[in-house]
C-alpha cells in the first residue's frame, strides 16, 4: 500500500495532535491538529524523515510563527484547514476521547493516559 500523500484520511494513518512552538522557558501548544504519520511529501514535494504533514483544525494562538513558514504560510493562523509540515518532536499525539459531553457550545474531552485523566475543554 502507498503512504498517504494527500488529505485524505487513511484508517490508521491520522491521528488528533496537539502543536507546539518553542519560545520562552517551555514549548506552547498553539494548535490542535491532526497528523498524517505515513505521508511523505506536501504539494508533490518530499520532505525529511524529521518533520510530519499535519492539517489545522483548531487554532489556540493565531499569531504565533509557524517552525517551517513557507511564502504562504508565516502564522498558525494562516495555516487554518491548509496543509504544513511539522517537526516531530514539536508534535504530541493526542489519544482518543474516552468520552465526549457537549452543553451549549462547549466541549468537554475526558482522556486517559498512563492511569492519568485528562480534561480539555474546547469553545
Amino acid at each position: 500500500m502507498t503512504p498517504a500523500t494527500s488529505g485524505e484520511d487513511v484508517i490508521g494513518q491520522t491521528s488528533q495532535c496537539e502543536l507546539l512552538v518553542e519560545g520562552g522557558m517551555l514549548p506552547q501548544v498553539v494548535v490542535i491538529g491532526k497528523v498524517y504519520q505515513k505521508a511523505t511529501t506536501l504539494h508533490n514535494v518530499s520532505f525529511s524523515p524529521d518533520v510530519v504533514k499535519i492539517t489545522v483544525k483548531r487554532v489556540r494562538v493565531p499569531d504565533a510563527r509557524v517552525p517551517l513558514p513557507s511564502d504562504e504560510v508565516t502564522t498558525v493562523a494562516d495555516a487554518f484547514q491548509t496543509f504544513v509540515t511539522w517537526p516531530k518532536h514539536l508534535n504530541r499525539i493526542m489519544p482518543e476521547p474516552l468520552i465526549i459531553f457537549s452543553f451549549h457550545y462547549i466541549n468537554l474531552y475526558l482522556y486517559i493516559t498512563s492511569n492519568l485523566i485528562q480534561m480539555f475543554f474546547i469553545l
